[in-house]
């Protein structure tokens, strides 16, 4: 028997995962109207529960923890991380792979109803070309944070046709569960600001959130990580902070 509990409280279960998905959807379409979930947006909860093992409990600060460039090689890990670690503790983001601002975020009605398996092989085939740049941290040689600092130009809804190519924007940090509040974000920024000048980038980008309304919700990083960075506000509305490299 495979069940799953509602935020509001409510259990619904079902013979399976894939038997499971329509009495949810039905929960959700008739008391949780505003989330607007599609079929496909359960199936991928519920598959991203299914597989999402990693820890969740907090450990102590490792003593060493190395931070490295996204590159081809490491895809593997990276996609392994998203699959199992990133979203122990969130699998309503676990279908992401971090693929939300490549295929135009908020701007593409189309998002709710791709499946997991496709933003997962996008991600990969990221990767594997070398088209997804930024920094992962690793502890014992598994990873356990990323830092997205892609080009400006590979994010539809962040273009302006002003030298975009040459700007790298920051648009998501994760850490696994068990190595939140050890200053891995910091590590990683610093990490990709290093890369980015190497990599021949005139400037760096965020978009940061004043005011998150939960941890999970300042994934692009709070403003104070950017500001203590050497950023400065570049726009007010909407929140925009840059660096000149």
């Amino acid at each position: 028997m495979r069940t799953m509990t509602c935020h509001c409280g409510a259990v619904l279960a079902d013979a399976d995962t894939a038997a499971l998905v329509e009495p949810v959807f039905t929960h959700f379409h008739s008391t949780h109207p505003e989330l607007g979930l599609s079929r496909v947006s359960v199936r991928n909860y519920l598959d991203a529960e299914d597989r999402s093992d990693g820890a969740t409990a907090p450990v102590g600060r490792p003593e060493h923890i190395d931070v490295l460039p996204i590159t081809p090689d490491r895809a593997d890990d990276i996609i392994e991380f998203f699959d199992r670690a990133a979203f122990a503790d969130n699998p309503a983001w676990g279908s992401c792979y971090c693929m939300f601002y490549f295929l135009g975020g908020g701007d593409n009605p189309e998002w709710r109803h791709i499946p997991w398996q496709e933003t997962r092989e996008a991600q990969h085939d990221r990767l594997r070309d070398g088209k997804t740049t930024g920094m992962v941290a690793s502890v014992d040689g598994q990873v356990v944070g990323w830092c997205n600092a892609t080009a400006r130009s590979e994010f539809p809804g962040r273009v302006t046709g002003d030298d975009d190519h040459r700007v790298c924007s920051v648009v998501c940090f994760v850490v696994a569960p068990p190595y939140r509040r050890h200053r891995l974000a910091t590590m990683l920024l610093d990490g990709a600001v290093e890369s980015a000048r190497a990599a021949g980038f005139r400037a760096m980008e965020a978009y940061p959130r004043r005011e998150p309304q939960s941890a999970a919700s300042a994934y692009v990083g709070p403003l104070d990580l950017y500001l203590r960075a050497g950023f400065i506000v570049t726009s007010e509305e909407p929140l925009i902070v840059g660096l000149e490299l």
